[in-house]
């Protein structure tokens, strides 16, 4: 009787542990109805706490700043943008498996996503080999020469450049060219503590 009940007993578990969800890496759309992985938080590969002013510009004349604060350790990313009242107008954290994100009511379509937002700066700061398995799992690539990168999709097409003041990127401006999508983004680290 205790060995069927045993038997039970490790036949239940091992069915409950079959049944557990698994957690799918969090991805971000990268190109039109194109997804890509995120790399961790840790693979920036130090902790980061800055200020950024970030200045947007698509159209002829259409044009955007925001003022984020940033701060990466090993286990999180987190990114919040500020009005300039100081009021919070957009926060994202990433933990490397979920995005929790909130935007101010009334602004969800007047700001950009804040998972863009997330990409445009992991595509920025963290290191090419952080992408490097991310973006060959879509046939994509990010190379870097000197002050410049480049994101490439699988025709060979440039997506975007990313050029950089000085290194490190956080020293000076960084712009951000999507190519495709016809916009511009100005990164200015302003204080890190």
């Amino acid at each position: 009787m205790k060995k069927n009940c045993f038997i039970l007993l490790l036949c239940t578990l091992l069915f409950a542990c079959s049944m557990q969800k698994k957690q799918l890496p969090v991805q971000v759309e990268v190109g039109e109805g194109l997804f890509v992985t995120l790399p961790t938080p840790a693979m920036l590969g130090h902790s980061l706490n800055v200020s950024q002013l970030i200045s947007a510009q698509w159209g002829q004349t259409k044009q955007q700043k925001l003022q984020m604060q940033l701060q990466v350790d090993s286990d999180r990313v987190v990114l919040v943008g500020f009005s300039a009242w100081g009021a919070p107008l957009l926060k994202l954290t990433y933990t490397g498996e979920r995005i929790q994100t909130s935007v101010m009511a009334g602004l969800e379509n007047k700001l950009p996503k804040p998972q863009q937002v997330l990409l445009n700066l992991m595509l920025s700061l963290w290191p090419v080999s952080a992408w490097q398995k991310p973006l060959d799992n879509i046939g994509w690539k990010l190379t870097e020469q000197g002050l410049l990168r480049q994101l490439i999709d699988q025709k060979g097409n440039i997506v975007a450049e990313i050029r950089y003041q000085s290194r490190p990127a956080t020293d000076g401006l960084i712009e951000f060219k999507h190519r495709q999508l016809n916009y511009i983004i100005t990164i200015e680290t302003q204080k890190i503590d």
